[in-house]
């Protein structure tokens, strides 16, 4: 993998050139802990990690999901299947 985050084989390649642009996103959160540590006179303690927290997880929005589709044929736990096979 490249440092992008792709595989190597497609950004890098010649014939892909000019096929990309640049978009930036804001995680808040960081921007959080960067707000707090960035602050004047801040010092950290000694192995002193920090991270963002919810302030109320109810108010985050989140990305809900589709349950996927059943399509690997194992059923449920009995260990059969949509077709009454038994999985292997």
């Amino acid at each position: 993998m490249c440092e992008c985050g792709r595989p190597k084989f497609e950004c890098r390649n010649d014939a892909n050139a000019g096929l990309y642009e640049v978009a930036d996103t804001t995680c808040h959160a960081q921007a959080a802990v960067e707000e707090h540590t960035g602050q004047k006179g801040f010092k950290a303690e000694p192995g002193q990690k920090f991270y963002a927290v919810e302030i109320d997880e109810d108010l985050v929005t989140r990305r809900t999901f589709a349950p996927l589709p059943d399509t690997d044929n194992r059923g449920d736990e009995t260990g059969e299947g949509d077709d009454g096979r038994k999985a292997v």
